[in-house]
């Protein structure tokens, strides 16, 4: 294989925000030690797939990307295939044995039959104009759902060190960074395994002091552990968007259990009303999982009936799959497919009614947006509200804007569709 300096390399980044950081730190781990990286698969010497193994879904979809990049190797039979990422650390061994199309196998944890390879203290290398980035602040998971496998994929919590967060902190936001969302498998934690006495909201202040972001805001976080003083914090800090991402995953008491979650639905109800008297005009988003082992139709209509009461701002649902290792694999998946998807088709409907009153409520009125790109394919100017976080919720159309993207103006909403808005200048 080529020399770091001569090779061309193209990679392909999958799954969530957390894979899409360590794709960055590792484009720019081997641009500065002279790797040239292409968008281009055909003229690449390395073709590199940063997978994820959350789901079914998502591991049939690295499969398939590497077998489909497996096939510029045809052309150019001095390439190389790489991957890392979630399959990796799960079923490295697997993947080592069934598919000789890979070459490499690149690890974040030790292992053996895989190299190991952490572009930890690194920068990142960002699309050209991003105003908005990710910014991870700990690895693994010390909560004990029973559907998730992300423990076993990536370990117990680990924190980064808080001067490492907010020293990357203040390099995004040096290079024209507007918005930085923090993100880990549940944030909440932070600081926990440091000994940190509050740390989320000890790591927040620090960011906004120092770093200085002009939005800031915060996404998955677990409903028992959220404090009266983190809701303060959002609520009331002008830079951190009103925004409170917390997957509650069910409603029904008997499901959480199956679930382990630590929450009842008494405790759920109340912390919406809580979030609501702290931030009337933020947005609260969550997901739910339909279609759980044991799910039966009288969990699912008291699921339904919270959707429809709690008129939450944003909402996602998965069905479920079982995943190898996790005690829910072990429970009789007894809620047919048909089931699941026609379970979460009806959630979605109601959601939708629901964003699309609630949109309908901005109009006429003025909101601070972010000008974040500009869509060439349809020629719009697109933006954000603070209540709107980057590709899980809708967008606001920018009508007769001129605007450059990284801009925060001043937008007046003048129509609203289900999930997207069209605003002016205000």
């Amino acid at each position: 294989m080529k020399r770091l300096r001569d090779m061309r390399l193209h990679m392909v980044s999958l799954g969530c925000a957390k894979n899409r950081v360590d794709s960055e730190k590792t484009l720019a781990l081997l641009q500065s030690q002279g790797c040239t990286i292409t968008d281009n698969p055909e003229e690449a010497d390395c073709l590199l797939i940063n997978t994820c193994g959350f789901i079914g879904d998502a591991r049939r979809e690295s499969v398939d990307t590497i077998l489909e990049l497996a096939e510029f190797k045809k052309a150019n039979p001095n390439a190389k295939l790489a991957v890392m990422g979630c399959m990796v650390e799960r079923f490295g061994k697997e993947m080592g044995e069934e598919m000789p199309e890979i070459d490499y196998l690149l690890a974040l944890s030790d292992s053996s039959t895989q190299e190991v390879y952490r572009p930890e203290n690194v920068k990142r290398m960002l699309e050209p104009g991003v105003v908005s980035a990710y910014l991870k602040i700990a690895e693994g998971c010390g909560n004990a759902c029973s559907f998730c496998s992300i423990p076993m994929i990536r370990g117990p919590l680990k924190s980064r060190p808080l001067n490492a967060v907010v020293a990357e902190a203040k390099e995004l936001v040096a290079v024209g960074v507007k918005e930085l969302v923090l993100v880990a498998q549940d944030t909440t934690r932070y600081g926990a395994d440091l000994k940190m006495k509050n740390g989320l909201v000890t790591l927040a202040k620090e960011i906004l002091a120092t770093a200085k972001p002009a939005w800031l805001r915060i996404m998955y976080l677990y409903p028992t552990l959220i404090t009266d003083e983190m809701i303060d914090l959002i609520a009331h800090e002008p830079s951190l968007c009103p925004y409170i991402d917390v997957p509650f995953q069910h409603i029904h008491d008997a499901a959480l259990k199956r679930m382990g979650r630590n929450e009842t639905k008494k405790e759920i109800v109340e912390l919406v009303a809580k979030l609501r008297r702290a931030m009337p005009e933020g947005a609260i988003r969550t997901s739910f999982i339909v279609g759980f082992p044991g799910e039966t139709e009288a969990e699912y209509k008291a699921l339904e009936s919270f959707v429809k009461e709690a008129e939450l701002d944003h909402v996602g649902v998965f069905t479920y799959s079982a995943e190898e290792g996790t005690k829910a694999a072990d429970m009789d998946d007894d809620v047919p497919e048909n089931v699941k998807e026609e379970r979460a088709a009806r959630i979605l409907e109601i959601q939708q009614k629901i964003s699309l009153k609630k949109n309908k409520a901005k109009a006429g009125k003025t909101f601070d947006a972010l000008v974040e790109r500009y869509d060439p394919e349809n020629g719009l100017l697109l933006g954000r509200l603070k209540t709107q976080a980057p590709e899980v919720d809708g967008e606001v159309i920018l009508d007769e804007c001129e605007a450059k993207p990284g801009e925060i103006i001043k937008v007046k909403i003048k129509a609203a569709m289900e999930y997207d808005l069209v605003g002016v200048p205000a």
